[in-house]
């Protein structure tokens, strides 16, 4: 997989796989069921149809080769995915990777899953998605063409190495960009097939919210039976389903990824409403990149940014500031995580001090004209002194004079980037450009709330 801390373990899902969840979730079917009909309707709208064949003495995929599935697909991501569609893998990294255990028990478990995808038939009527061609397509196809394994006659067990060739279709969406990101740290960790292919069902409904731009908290609400249908669920009484779902629920509100879950309804006319918790709010990638470029791991940049919202910008800026004066950091990204740890406090400060400019602002406005003209020359006198001052100091210490924190809040409110900032204040300090000439290009940002003449110094 990519990069992995205690917390974060990032993966990804194929999107038609995620959105059709066309592997029944149930653990357990008939011996004679080798033909299974299902109408799925997705994300976006679309209804499609689902047929699924098996063979005798096999039978059709189902239950936890959903999680198989979602190992396979991320094996082959991270394979750079060969154009071949093979990938290698040992039966252990597999069950890891699916959330599996990996006693004996599980080893045939999947030696069984791997036979049922490789001699299952999926027909898809208009509901696979071809990202290139933008339109959806009826497709036929099983989820794997070729298996090879080691310790054939022993059976798998942790030795074993697996050569599979994942389908085409698979393949060839992935190769198109059609996925998304998949949380395996909170997959792994959920208790049922059922829960985690609910939990990828929703992820996918969100991930659709979120490129419409809706509003948070992010809400959805589907009828009880389409998403029975969806989740793969083969139950038909309303009452079943229920007490299905809610055990499916369960967990999703535990961690936070869901803040409540509605019913309302009798038979087969049930809602369930979903309104979406913290946990599954998607992270600003602007904020995680700031961390990033400053040597924070991913996977504490985006609990972060997720934690702290705006409030993690004050946080980079105090950092910024502290290296700017050269205080010894031995490594930055570490140093920083710190800082995030100890965010409430900074956010404090500067809520403080904002509260005392706010303050000021007020009490100028009370003031009588004629103590506002007293502070209008007392003002002119503090420039024409700082402009003084500005002229004799230091490049860093006119730097700060220049720039204090609230001018630096002001013109990131103008739209001034923090990259921007870094690259003016080194101009300064390398003296391609002069503090006053600085100072000058700020003052009108300010007044007139227009970034040429700045943007007109970054580009010399």
């Amino acid at each position: 997989m990519g990069e992995r801390d205690s917390e974060v373990l990032r993966g990804h899902d194929e999107r038609n796989v995620a959105s059709l969840i066309f592997v029944p979730t149930q653990e357990r079917l008939p011996k004679a069921m080798l033909h299974l009909e299902r109408i799925v309707l997705q994300a976006n709208g679309q209804p499609a149809k689902i047929v699924c064949v098996g063979v005798p003495g096999i039978g059709l995929a189902r239950g936890m080769d959903n999680d198989i599935l979602v190992a396979l697909i991320n094996t082959y991501i991270d394979a750079g995915c060969p154009e071949d569609g093979f990938i290698t893998v040992t039966a252990y990294t597999l069950l890891k990777l699916a959330g599996l255990a990996t006693s004996s028990r599980y080893y045939q478990s999947l030696d069984q899953g791997l036979q049922r995808m490789l001699n299952t038939t999926y027909n898809i009527t208009d509901g696979w998605f071809d990202a290139k061609e933008k339109r959806y397509t009826t497709v036929s196809f099983r989820i794997i063409d070729n298996l090879e394994h080691t310790h054939t006659d022993e059976g798998l067990d942790r030795r074993s190495v697996l050569k599979i060739r994942l389908n085409d279709k698979i393949t060839k969406s992935i190769n198109q960009g059609h996925i998304k990101p998949l949380d395996l740290s909170v997959y792994q960790h959920l208790p049922t097939v059922g829960t985690r292919a609910l939990y990828r069902l929703l992820d996918v409904y969100l991930d659709e919210a979120v490129r419409r731009g809706e509003a948070q908290p992010y809400r959805l609400a589907l009828p009880l039976m389409t998403l029975a249908d969806n989740c793969g669920l083969l139950e038909r009484r309303p009452g079943h389903l229920k007490e299905a779902l809610e055990n499916m629920h369960g967990p999703l509100l535990e961690i936070g990824y869901l803040k409540s879950v509605g019913v309302v309804g009798r038979g087969r006319a049930t809602m369930v409403h979903y309104v979406y918790g913290e946990a599954s709010s998607p992270v600003n990638p602007e904020h995680v990149t700031l961390l990033l470029q400053r040597g924070v791991h991913r996977g504490v940049a985006e609990k972060y940014v997720r934690q702290l919202g705006q409030d993690v910008l004050l946080v980079v800026e105090k950092f910024d500031e502290r290296k700017r004066r050269g205080e010894k950091i031995h490594s930055e990204g570490a140093y920083l995580a710190k800082l995030l740890q100890e965010a409430a406090s900074i956010v404090e400060e500067v809520k403080r001090q904002t509260a005392h400019v706010q303050e000021v602002q007020r009490h100028k406005k009370t003031t009588t004209e004629a103590h506002s003209k007293a502070v209008q020359a007392q003002d002119l006198l503090f420039d024409l002194q700082q402009d003084a001052l500005v002229q004799v100091a230091e490049p860093a210490a006119a730097l700060a004079l220049v720039l204090p924190p609230f001018k630096l809040k002001q013109l990131e409110r103008r739209g001034l980037t923090l990259p921007e900032i870094d690259q003016l204040q080194q101009l300064v300090l390398g003296g391609s450009t002069g503090v006053l000439e600085l100072q000058n290009a700020v003052t009108k940002a300010l007044m007139g709330q227009n970034l040429t003449e700045l943007r007109a110094l970054l580009r010399g």
